[in-house]
């Protein structure tokens, strides 16, 4: 018995550190510059499309922060992390596996039909950071060395908000604000 809460208690400490590391990780993470804003290139087969017109019709997104949650949870919904496949930007009903440039993509095609379907006076693009790091430190793998993000833009005041789906669907929140490094430009 006594072995077995030892156990337990170093599986929890161990638990709580690797928390810990990855909440300081994310919190240390750098996109820099020159970032590069491009529209969506995401294309959505029929019942993906039907699917994601269902959900707005059920839930009514009205506002840019009601539009950003919707998009962020039909992207979680869509994708799983994994970098061992040719980048697509077609995405189907079925779930599969997504790379940080076809979050982005699918979440500004989703947040576009939502601010279409609300009458939202926002716009959004797909932004490429060309330097990663962490810690200050660039990591030395494929597929992390930059990343892809998304500007969300209010057309009325001009207030961006700078998200990130892949990290949201990681449990890292996706709020960019203090991680980016230099101007970001979008097209109007």
């Amino acid at each position: 018995m006594r072995r077995a809460a030892r156990i337990a208690l170093a599986l929890l400490a161990f638990a709580g550190l690797v928390v810990f590391v990855v909440a300081m990780a994310r919190a240390r993470v750098g996109l820099l510059g020159p970032h590069v804003a491009q529209v969506s290139l995401a294309r959505l087969d029929a019942p993906l499309d039907a699917a994601v017109r269902f959900q707005l019709a059920a839930k009514k997104p009205l506002t840019i922060e009601e539009a950003l949650q919707f998009s962020l949870e039909m992207t979680g919904r869509q994708l799983r992390f994994g970098l061992g496949h040719p980048t697509k930007y077609a995405f189907g009903a079925d779930p599969r596996a997504g790379n940080c440039i076809e979050y982005s993509h699918l979440f500004v095609r989703i947040f576009e039909m939502a601010a279409a379907h609300g009458k939202i006076k926002a716009k959004a693009q797909v932004v490429h950071s060309t330097r990663a790091e962490v810690f200050g430190y660039a990591l030395p793998l494929p597929g992390l060395r930059d990343h892809d993000w998304v500007v969300i833009v209010d057309k009325t005041d001009k207030r961006q908000w700078f998200v990130d789906p892949t990290f949201d669907d990681a449990g890292l929140g996706w709020e960019l604000q203090t991680n980016v490094v230099g101007d970001v430009r979008v097209f109007p």
